[in-house]
């Protein structure tokens, strides 16, 4: 495969040496910025390009050993050929595919999940049937998809590997979505460069754990980008070690070109070609799988929201849009995942342990922490301190924000505390953060249109004045709570904490708790709420102001 650039009588890198189990401590002043040391060679021959090919062969060899690999490489050599054919006809594909019966049912029950939705009562049978309905590249497509994530789950001999395979598939679906949506040529490229990204690692972590290990550990405690450490370490970054398996594997050179990371990010984003833009799609939806699910929402919404500001110049994405891409490509991995029988527990694609997790940790904080109702009080005021101080530094809003939620949620009684935003675009006030009960039901039903009406919600927000309301039975207020919340089936007791920054309506505290605990209400409690709101408005401002400094 790669004997083209093999050195004339060299025995190439073998795999022990890439091991590297003695690998001294590297020096504090080590420059991974500039190239390893190499051995001064004639300048005809090309030492960069035979080391390459060395590694390659040896990782090549490596990965043979085991028998399904074999009929990995050949299916996917003759399902990368079929596809190359301009003309190629519905029975040509769906004979590479069903030389592999076992594929053929996968794929078939893909077609038939709810992902697809569900074409008629006896489902779909075949996989001619399936190119009519569907068409003829969404079932050569997911024939190819199925078939590299069954090879990464293959060779998933660790936790982190069978995590790169699952992301392997969710950055494909993103990507797709993304050149779907935007309407970028060769939309199954887009797909098919999102799941290769990180194959380079993949191989390296099949083949020589400890050596991925090693390089990872380094990248990690000095900062370095991971592509210099390999390349100092091994001679060969992850992405060239991608892309010569990739070529060797028959996918075309467009493909195989953008197996690297997007760095151009000062290009003008009306310079980027269709090659880079491939890889900065295939860049953002990497970062995006990244995201853990089994952190809290307020962590993952401030991972979005750097993301997007990184991307905003060249993809048109915003933090919501990225939200419902990412909400969307899970449910999509949740559902492959079930038809092919891959367990999503404990990984970081895991929705429900996030929630529960998350719901644990607080529950027991509250139930466990405090002593006293004087030790609660304490801390509230410690964190309000560190909030002020926070406030005359220089902050970020976002950790701020975090830290403001996290001390309502923490330091309270509420059952539920919830963050939101006006969308302008859309003229609602929609959820950004929740923490607490039914956190995914909560952020999907709760949004109302902002309007100059006389109902609870608007009326705050147009009065500027925080609503406390006990029951929502009472009825001195009952006929100003809005329908909405009532067929939303929530609270009966809540409080609204409008935040109006220049008279102009920007977000909504919502706060609730069960009715039984509403003698827990106190003055004292009700002048803590104020302050935090004070400080959230203030935190706004600052923000604002530091922004128009800038950009001034």
């Amino acid at each position: 495969m790669y004997n083209n650039l093999k050195a004339e009588g060299g025995s190439g890198i073998e795999l022990d040496l890439l091991e590297l189990p003695d690998l001294p401590e590297l020096d504090d002043d080590e420059d991974f910025s500039k190239p390893a040391a190499v051995q001064i060679i004639a300048p005809e021959d090309n030492y960069e390009q035979v080391r390459l090919s060395n590694i390659l062969e040896d990782l090549d060899k490596k990965m043979k050993s085991g028998r399904f690999l074999h009929t990995f490489t050949a299916q996917i050599e003759e399902i990368n050929r079929v596809i190359k054919m301009k003309y190629a006809s519905t029975r040509d594909i769906a004979s590479v595919i069903l030389k592999d019966v076992a594929l053929a049912s996968r794929v078939l029950s893909i077609v038939n999940s709810c992902y697809y939705g569900q074409f008629s009562q006896r489902g779909v049978t075949s996989i001619s049937e399936a190119m009519v309905i569907l068409g003829t590249e969404e079932v050569q497509q997911a024939a190819a998809t199925l078939l590299l994530f069954e090879f990464m789950r293959d060779i998933s001999k660790s936790e982190l590997l069978k995590e790169k395979s699952l992301a392997s598939l969710m950055r494909g679906m993103m990507a797709k979505e993304i050149a779907q949506g935007s309407k970028y040529k060769e939309v199954d490229e887009f797909q098919l460069v999102a799941m290769l990204y990180d194959i380079g690692e993949q191989i390296m972590l099949f083949c020589d754990p400890e050596a991925y290990q090693r390089i990872r550990k380094i990248s990690e405690t000095k900062g370095v980008d991971r592509e210099l450490v390999a390349k100092k370490l091994i001679g060969a970054s992850f992405s060239q070690i991608g892309q010569g398996i990739v070529s060797g594997w028959g996918f075309p050179k467009s493909v195989v070109d953008c197996i690297k990371p997007f760095k151009e990010f000062a290009t003008d984003p009306k310079m980027l070609t269709l090659q880079n833009l491939k890889r900065l799609v295939a860049s953002f939806t990497d970062e995006m799988c990244n995201i853990d699910w089994r952190k809290s929402e307020i962590v993952r919404q401030q991972q979005i929201e750097d993301i997007v500001r990184r991307y905003s110049n060249f993809l048109n994405i915003g933090i919501s849009g990225a939200d419902e891409l990412l909400n969307s490509s899970i449910k999509k991995v949740e559902n492959h995942a079930k038809v092919l029988r891959v367990n999503l527990r404990n990984s970081r694609f895991d929705r429900n342990q996030d929630v529960s997790v998350a719901s644990a940790t607080f529950d027991q904080s509250q139930q466990t922490t405090w002593q006293s109702l004087e030790d609660r009080l304490l801390w509230i005021e410690n964190q309000i301190e560190k909030i002020e101080e926070a406030l005359v530094s220089n902050f970020k809003l976002s950790e701020l924000l975090h830290l403001i939620v996290t001390t309502i949620y923490k330091g309270f009684f509420f059952s539920r505390i919830s963050i939101c935003v006006m969308n302008k675009s859309k003229g609602i006030m929609a959820v950004r953060f929740v923490l607490g009960k039914e956190p995914e039901r909560f952020s999907k039903d709760f949004q109302f249109v902002v309007s100059d009406g006389d109902d609870t919600f608007n009326k705050s927000l147009t009065t500027g004045l925080d609503i406390i309301v006990e029951d929502v039975s009472d009825k001195s207020f009952n006929s100003r709570i809005p329908d909405w919340y009532i067929k939303g089936d929530f609270a009966n007791s809540f409080a609204l904490y409008p935040v109006v920054v220049e008279q102009k309506k920007v977000g909504l505290i919502y706060v609730d708790w069960d009715k039984s605990q509403t003698h827990l209400f106190t003055d004292q409690i009700k002048y803590l709420m104020q302050r935090l709101k004070s400080l959230t408005v203030t935190a706004i401002k600052k923000s604002r102001q530091a922004s128009k400094t800038e950009t001034g």
